[in-house]
């Protein structure tokens, strides 16, 4: 489980899509699946919290855009053929975060992202699972983010996708989404 993204400036390999453990049990968790060679990074719960929130931006982002497209769509094709997409997408997503959940994703979670998608085992289609939308989708990290509800709605409209969902309100053209992040300054009572 993961794959190599080469080396960095210091020599080390960088790794994306890894299993990471945090926790009391952590090395027991790391050192038993490490005995059937899958590899298993031991991490604090901020670093792991950051791991699992990258990981569902890529379900998410992946499925939602290769899901859209008319012809069958695999996730190695939207990380090499839809990579403005997914990287607007993960941006919005990625300051979503920074609000909702006071997570920011580590350096490099573009190439992370683009690096799982282009593993041999991601040559699946593109799918949206609408029994999966609450866990998914319906976070308010992603249902506040305007390019993932347009994207929704499209899917909804032009593909009978999340038919059966409550999605968030259809965004209108230069509306913007309401956030709870602090813009520039300014304190909660608007003196600079």
């Amino acid at each position: 489980v993961g794959v190599s993204l080469g080396t960095d400036a210091m020599g080390e390999e960088k790794w994306a899509g890894r299993c990471t453990a945090c926790g009391k049990w952590n090395g027991a968790i790391a050192q038993r699946l490490q005995r059937h060679d899958v590899h298993c990074d031991m991490d604090f719960y901020r670093d792991w919290r950051r791991r699992m929130w990258e990981r569902c931006t890529f379900d998410a982002v992946f499925h939602l855009i290769g899901a859209v497209r008319d012809e069958a769509t695999t996730l190695a094709d939207v990380g090499l053929y839809y990579e403005n997409e997914v990287s607007d997408m993960v941006w919005e997503v990625s300051m979503s975060l920074r609000g909702w959940k006071a997570i920011t994703l580590l350096y490099g979670f573009e190439q992370r992202l683009s690096g799982m998608a282009a593993q041999p085992e991601t040559n699946m289609q593109c799918m949206v699972d609408e029994s999966m939308y609450p866990f998914i989708w319906g976070n308010r990290v992603f249902t506040e983010c305007k390019m993932i509800s347009e994207y929704m709605w499209f899917a909804r409209e032009q593909k009978g996708l999340f038919a059966s969902c409550e999605l968030p309100p259809q965004p209108s053209d230069g509306e913007e989404m309401k956030s709870i992040m602090r813009q520039g300054n300014m304190r909660a009572d608007g003196v600079i």
